[in-house]
């Protein structure tokens, strides 16, 4: 009994560490694993919190934009802050002076006219003294009493400060929508509430004033805890997150049952555990067998006869190899793997059958056995077949000794990995081309992201200044003078003819995401072209110049170059500062037309990213005038489809200078317009 454990000591405390390493790095990856879920819980979270700050910071430029239109004149009449509040779709709203006194209201209710009520809202209170919009908690609408929460917005006019403020009903409202969808995760709870604990918003519907402490109250004990953190309720824990927003008196917290936050990882940590476990069972027989082979090692070497069968029956390949190198015996599998015949390999040298490169490995394991610097060895080398094809093997080698413990061979056992090999590589080349598939799928995500923000923005605005316009002439047409019909009436042509810039450039850009764009380059008359985009702007006399010979021809598809001309003229009218120049020089075998003003220019800093996809400069006059972010990044697109090239240069002493090549001679046939869309960033100039 002493003398088997004696034999069993050494392998139990090595299998003993094993396994506990073993445990120690699964509780590691399974930990690593839930931290990266939960960072990236967090972070949607986060872009939630984000959107709901840009979502009330658009709302209230909106907000102002409209006060200024239609609420500046000395009386405002109840019609048109009707039509004003309706265009935001706002069940309440209030007109206030420099006072704080009332104005106009919505719902209706002339008693309240003439009433000082800035002091009773805090966010009416603070807009009116201190003259920056503020965002109110959960308050009673001030006629009706609905509960809302407030947008107020001062503005100036002629006759002074006035806030205008407008409110959206608590549990119905866009917020609501938003937070249904922003967190993809099976029961999450994700709520907007104000200081005073009230639900402003929530994923799930809820009607009236509800306090997040009634609702969730060991969410809402939790919170008051930590920011982060996690909590039990009942029998789950629920991991949770907030973030306040800033410019209000709101809070997101988002919250979620851990079994469904870490369900994508239950099926690894269960996999693990296994192996873990399988993985110890297998290394305590191993314990058990090197124990029992340490002891038994005299009676295994008189079982020569057994061990013969079990040597030419193996089904991996078996050598046994003397001091000196050479094959003294193999088995039926080795010679099949090799393609050669027992006595065709009987006495070689290993090295006769090793690849080249893996000479000297071979040479140094072999060294280290038969010194007695190691009793085997594991290694992964190449043999040579027969016909001069690789065959890659792991090798495992022991070191066998006489009964004089001296060393006496060396034996083999040889596993073809060469199609396990040729599988890891395709795995890897599979997963690669997986990873390009999401890279591709997350690049049409964010592009989606971008086209629905322009058009909930930019859209919408030219749309909703030609109904209020209309509704307004239509509904007073007999009371306006002809100078104010006028007005309203170029007020409409004007958004009307933005709203057709948008729509033609979305067009564009659909055509050109689709593919389905194709350049037809033909020779035309530069010089005439150019003439006519220039005339069909439209400007004032002696705003555009053009500098151009009699004829000038060049290749380009026709209707391109037009929509090009028509991008580079009017963002020099546009942004710039007349005179707009416009020269036509032949050059080479090009043709370049150079567009310059003396507006501002593009500062340096933006020039880099002047012709990427939905970007506009967050400095100078690109920031009171409006777009899409389209212009030049469709410029530079059709240019490439014609074979043409756009270049932008800083105006001496100052403006832009855009620089567009045309090609004299006709290049490749034509090809569909199918190009990478740049990383979102601001460039210097809109388009």
């Amino acid at each position: 009994m002493r003398m088997g454990w004696r034999f069993l000591a050494a392998p139990l405390a090595a299998w003993l560490a094993l396994t506990c390493v073993g445990a120690g790095i699964l509780i590691w990856v399974e930990r690593t694993a839930k931290s990266a879920i939960v960072q990236r819980y967090d972070w949607r979270a986060g872009l939630a919190a984000d959107f709901v700050k840009a979502m009330v910071t658009d709302l209230i430029a909106r907000q102002r934009t409209q006060a200024n239109a239609f609420l500046d004149s000395r009386a405002v009449d109840a019609a048109d802050f009707k039509r004003t509040v309706g265009g935001f779709g706002y069940p309440a709203a209030v007109l206030l002076d420099a006072g704080g006194r009332l104005l106009q209201v919505i719902p209706s209710n002339p008693a309240l006219l003439g009433q000082k009520i800035d002091d009773l809202y805090p966010h009416l209170h603070t807009a009116v003294t201190e003259g920056r919009a503020a965002v109110s908690p959960v308050v009673p609408a001030a006629a009706g009493g609905l509960p809302v929460v407030g947008f107020a917005v001062p503005f100036d006019t002629p006759y002074g400060r006035r806030v205008f403020s407008g409110a959206v009903a608590v549990g119905d409202s866009p917020l609501s929508s938003y937070l249904s969808t922003a967190i993809p995760l099976a029961g999450v709870k994700v709520h907007l509430v104000d200081h005073a604990g009230a639900i402003v918003a929530a994923n799930h519907p809820h009607t009236g004033v509800d306090f997040l402490t009634n609702e969730e109250p060991k969410l809402h004990a939790a919170l008051d805890r930590a920011a982060t953190g996690r909590y039990q309720d009942g029998d789950s824990w629920w991991q949770y997150t907030s973030r306040d927003i800033p410019g209000t008196p709101w809070r997101l917290s988002a919250a979620v049952s851990e079994d469904v936050l870490f369900a994508s990882t239950s099926g690894s940590r269960a996999a693990g555990r296994a192996a873990l476990v399988t993985a110890s069972v297998v290394g305590l027989l191993v314990v058990a067998a090197a124990a029992r082979a340490r002891r038994n090692r005299r009676e295994l070497r008189s079982s020569e006869q057994r061990l013969r069968k079990v040597f030419d029956n193996s089904r991996i390949g078996m050598a046994l190899t003397g001091l000196d190198g050479r094959l003294a015996r193999v088995n039926p599998t080795l010679c099949h793997m090799l393609g050669r015949t027992e006595p065709d390999l009987i006495g070689r040298h290993v090295t006769d059958i090793t690849h080249p490169d893996d000479v000297d490995l071979s040479l140094r394991h072999i060294r280290d056995c038969t010194t007695g610097r190691v009793d085997g060895f594991d290694v992964d080398k190449r043999y040579v077949h027969a016909d001069g094809h690789v065959v890659d093997v792991a090798i495992t080698a022991s070191l066998l000794r006489d009964e004089a413990d001296h060393p006496q061979y060396i034996a083999t056992q040889v596993i073809d990995m060469t199609e396990r090999h040729a599988l890891e590589t395709e795995r890897r080349h599979d997963a690669a081309e997986l990873a390009r598939h999401a890279e591709r799928l997350e690049h049409a995500n964010e592009q989606m992201a971008d086209f629905m923000a322009m058009l909930t923005h930019d859209v919408r605005q030219p749309l909703t200044t030609i109904v209020s316009a209309g509704e307004l002439l239509l509904d007073d047409w007999p009371d306006l003078g002809d100078d104010t019909r006028v007005h309203y009436l170029r007020r409409m042509t004007a958004a009307g003819h933005r709203a057709d810039e948008l729509v033609t450039e979305i067009l564009t850009l659909a055509q050109l995401d689709a593919g389905a764009l194709t350049a037809r380059p033909a020779r035309l008359d530069v010089s005439h072209t150019v003439r006519e985009a220039a005339t069909a702007q439209g400007a004032e006399p002696g705003t555009i110049t053009v500098i151009a010979p009699d004829q000038v021809t060049a290749f380009a598809d026709p209707v391109h170059l037009n929509l090009l001309l028509g991008n580079l003229l009017g963002n020099a009218v546009k942004y710039g500062a007349p005179p707009v120049r416009v020269t036509v020089t032949p050059d080479r075998d090009r043709v370049l037309i150079r567009v310059a003003d003396d507006g501002e220019g593009v500062p340096a800093a933006f020039v880099p990213h002047l012709f990427e996809r939905f970007t506009r400069a967050e400095t100078g006059v690109a920031t009171t005038k409006p777009g899409t972010g389209l212009g030049l990044y469709l410029v530079a697109r059709l240019a490439n489809a014609s074979g043409a090239t756009i270049t932008y240069q800083a105006g001496q002493p100052r403006g832009a200078v855009f620089v567009l090549s045309l090609p004299c001679a006709p290049g490749p046939a034509p090809v569909v317009t199918v190009l990478q869309t740049p990383q979102r960033y601001e460039p210097g100039r809109p388009a």
